[in-house]
């Protein structure tokens, strides 16, 4: 009985390491760029636009490129090749940093305007 205890544990064993074996066969032989020997390449988004449930266009700056890239849950597809006069100036970074507010400004003055709008139509005074 105990024979049959070890026997079971060894084999065990040996489908792991046999499994352990060909993840890293496969790692550095097979799949390029898995071991993390691939370089890094910079991808910048500057702007992305939902056109429908998993369905957005997204334009891409990558390796000095930009690119207008449709994105749906099948895949990717480059639809053009764009210049920098092509984008809008308020669009393209400066400095490395975004000419874009953030989300929460954003959602600030959103609300903002929203309530407002509803004291104006309530006939309520409005604070500056």
């Amino acid at each position: 009985m105990e024979w049959v205890v070890a026997k079971m544990v060894l084999s065990l064993g040996a489908v792991l390491l046999l499994m352990y074996g060909l993840v890293y066969v496969l790692k550095r032989f097979v799949v390029p760029g898995a071991a993390g020997t691939h370089q890094e390449i910079p991808i910048d988004i500057i702007g992305r636009r939902a056109l429908q449930p998993k369905k957005s266009v997204v334009v891409m700056k990558v390796a000095g490129k930009i690119l207008v890239v449709g994105m749906t849950e099948h895949g990717m597809q480059t639809l053009a090749e764009l210049t920098e006069e092509d984008i809008p100036a308020r669009n393209r970074r400066t400095g490395g940093t975004e000419v874009q507010a953030r989300p929460e400004k954003l959602f600030a003055s959103v609300l903002q305007n929203t309530l407002q709008s509803w004291k104006k139509r309530n006939g309520e005074r409005v604070h500056a």
